[in-house]
């Protein structure tokens, strides 16, 4: 019966770099360098002659060479790829007798005859201690140093034509309680909080990358650990992003507009992941309060991967919260749910419509938020999006509703009407745009001299201001799908906030797309008077109060649609508004705090005053869209093409805010500065 003794390995071949290591290196560049040509995986040798072919006379062979010639177990010495062979019985060497041999540049020789003093073993080991050859000119270049142990880590920032100290992805192997794979790593080049590992997933690349051979999830981590990631922007960046937005402020909108692909995507319904609470058997109190809201407390965990920071708001359909994603090592919003089942049912919805967003515009040209992560926890679905500013009715708020220069009310139309249009292209009505539901993706102001009188809708109002905050940057997401609705499906009867509802959705006439322009208008006259346009929670007092500010009639045509609808619905009660094919306000039961309310509204004429052309043209665009009816009133894609967004704004504190913008991001940067804005303002930068 044949034995052997028990394998022994050099420390450096203890730990694998790969879980399946492919032995062709086709895939590596030629450029890349090692310590020495024993990092390059070779055919390896084979012993299995020693154990078939002649297992009866094998061990006298090499032990009748080995007295006659103690050099002869270099025959044996392949390029090791070492294979261990099992046996019931074998003869082990004493540890003992092993002495290390202490690193040398010069080869030696062992010592044969003190290592089988104590015998000759039945099978021979064969241990490969001789230097390695010298490396081919395609792998490592002439005159390149020898790197020391303690020399491994450079500090030298990767370079291509890096000719210093090198990198041996074989040697450089993590100690045995350390996990080389990442857990749930995606397929991707991933960071963590440093430039000293990376998975990558996809192709062989380059050894010199410092990552994985495309085969394997295992990371080569710890490497050049002193270095950092330059996260700052760089000229070229700076210049393209103010590129980019002067196009999405002078250029023309309809044509900057991207459409989605055709036929769009329509995304099936999103798969919400459970997550199970792990410390239920310790958690103490109440989860959720009476009405099933999810009760926040600060600091504490909201699955493993997530701990939440603060309240961001509430609302019927549940809470959003600041939480900091710990695999990211970022902030995030998390909009947590009702644990009701409707709102639950609701929210799958909005989960579906999220995602056809992100399937259609995976660069979010159209300002859309996009959906990062979803799971259910504790009955509550959460919904994980970007973190971004506070919305525009906070900043209006904190501003005390001092309203916004004309060049940024400019902006923000340019951006509404490109988002709303994309919306429409994918067959989708948002329903409910309002100033909350648009979130600004910087805060950052510049205080700037006001000192006069505030416009107004109203007669009844008189208000002045000192200063206002400007906003540095106007660019906006569009939030808050959950009452989004598929043109093709299910309509429910009233949808939108009070101030922003469109006349088709008060009359009961049934909405579409066109209801989401009416709302746009409202959204844009309070952005130039800083109130809210009709702040009325009356059907028939909206009604009037949309008379006044249209200076119009409804129409005979809408109004006979509402008789022929109360005939053929008994229930329908919009028919009560109307009286000989006009409407009936006031009535006999009008308070009259509600008549002076209405006698006092303007005219959209006396809101928006013509006194220069971009005011004329504003003007123009929202007589186009408050019209009653929804098949006359104007589209998202034709107010794109309006002239009023071919009309520069007039100077004001919106464009001088722009260039404090750029001023202190080319600053940052090091790069000349532009010329200095006028001294006029008062500036107090937060």
């Amino acid at each position: 019966m044949s034995s052997c003794a028990p394998l022994i390995l050099p420390p450096n071949y203890r730990y694998p770099h790969h879980q399946a290591y492919d032995t062709s290196v086709k895939g590596y560049k030629t450029d890349n360098r090692f310590l020495n040509s024993s990092s390059l995986l070779r055919t390896s040798f084979n012993l299995s002659t020693l154990t078939n072919n002649s297992t009866t006379s094998t061990s006298a062979t090499i032990a009748d060479n080995l007295q006659s010639n103690p050099g002869a177990i270099h025959a044996f010495r392949p390029i090791p790829k070492f294979m261990s062979i099992k046996s019931s019985s074998m003869a082990t060497p004493s540890m003992s007798n092993m002495k290390k041999r202490p690193r040398s540049r010069e080869p030696r020789e062992p010592d044969w005859h003190n290592f089988y003093k104590n015998g000759l073993p039945k099978e021979v080991i064969v241990i490969d201690d001789t230097p390695s050859p010298e490396p081919s000119s395609s792998v490592l270049p002439r005159n390149v140093p020898a790197v020391e142990e303690n020399n491994r880590h450079t500090a030298k920032k990767r370079r291509r034509d890096n000719v210093g100290p090198v990198f041996d992805p074989v040697y450089h192997i993590e100690p045995s309680h350390r996990t080389p794979g990442y857990k749930d790593s995606p397929a991707s080049t991933i960071s963590i909080g440093r430039t000293t590992s990376v998975v990558l997933t996809t192709a062989p690349t380059s050894l010199g990358s410092l990552s994985s051979n495309g085969q394997s999830n295992c990371a080569i981590a710890d490497i050049n650990s002193g270095q950092k990631r330059r996260r700052t922007a760089t000229r070229l960046q700076v210049a393209n992003e103010a590129k980019r937005k002067e196009l999405e402020t002078n250029g023309d909108a309809f044509t900057n507009y991207k459409p989605p692909p055709r036929p769009p995507i329509k995304a099936p319904d999103v798969l919400v992941k459970q997550v199970y609470d792990q410390n239920s058997h310790c958690t103490s109190g109440q989860i959720d309060d009476d009405d099933g809201h999810y009760i926040v407390v600060p600091e504490a965990n909201l699955t493993e991967r997530y701990q939440v920071t603060k309240l961001l708001g509430q609302g019927t359909f549940g809470k959003v919260v600041e939480a900091k994603d710990r695999r990211r090592n970022k902030l995030v919003a998390i909009k947590i749910i009702r644990s009701v089942q409707k709102y639950r049912d609701a929210s799958r919805i909005e989960l579906r419509v999220l995602s056809t967003l992100k399937a259609n515009d995976s660069e979010n040209r159209n300002r859309c938020i996009h959906l990062r992560d979803c799971f259910d926890y504790r009955g509550h679905i959460c919904i994980v999006m970007d973190l971004l500013g506070q919305s525009v009715f906070d900043f209006l708020k904190s501003n005390s509703f001092v309203p916004f220069p004309n060049s940024q009310i400019q902006s923000f139309a340019r951006q509404l009407f490109t988002s709303v249009a994309f919306l429409h292209d994918l067959n989708l009505i948002h329903t409910d745009l309002k100033p909350e539901n648009i979130l600004l993706c910087d805060s950052s102001y510049q205080a700037f001299t006001y000192s006069r009188r505030i416009p107004s809708s109203s007669s009844s109002i008189n208000r002045q201001a000192a200063q206002r905050k400007v906003l540095l940057d106007t660019e906006i997401r569009l939030i808050d799908f959950g009452s989004a609705t598929f043109q093709d499906e299910y309509h429910s009867s009233v949808v939108s906030t009070r101030h922003y509802r469109a006349p088709e959705i008060i009359l009961g006439l049934g909405w579409s797309f066109p209801c989401d322009i009416w709302s746009i208008g409202c959204i844009l006259v309070e952005f130039f008077t800083g109130d809210a346009l009709f702040q009325t929670h009356d059907n028939l007092e909206h009604l009037a109060m949309m008379e006044n500010v249209c200076a119009a009639k409804f129409e005979v045509g809408l109004i006979h649609q509402v008789n022929a609808l109360h005939r053929k619905n008994s229930g329908e009660v919009a028919a009560k508004y109307f009286k000989r094919s006009k409407l009936d306000y006031p009535q006999p039961e009008t308070t009259r705090a509600s008549r002076r309310f209405v006698k006092a509204m303007k005219r959209l004429e006396d809101i928006i005053p013509d006194n220069n052309k971009f005011c004329k043209n504003f003007l123009d665009l929202l007589k186009k869209i408050f019209v009653y009816d929804p098949e006359k009133r104007i589209t998202a894609k034709e107010a794109l093409q309006h002239q009023w967004f071919k009309e520069p704004a007039t100077p004001d504190d919106g464009t001088e805010a722009t260039k404090i913008r750029l001023q202190k991001q080319q600053a940052a940067l090091g790069m000349p500065p532009l010329q200095a804005p006028s001294t006029r303002q008062n500036r107090h930068i937060r």
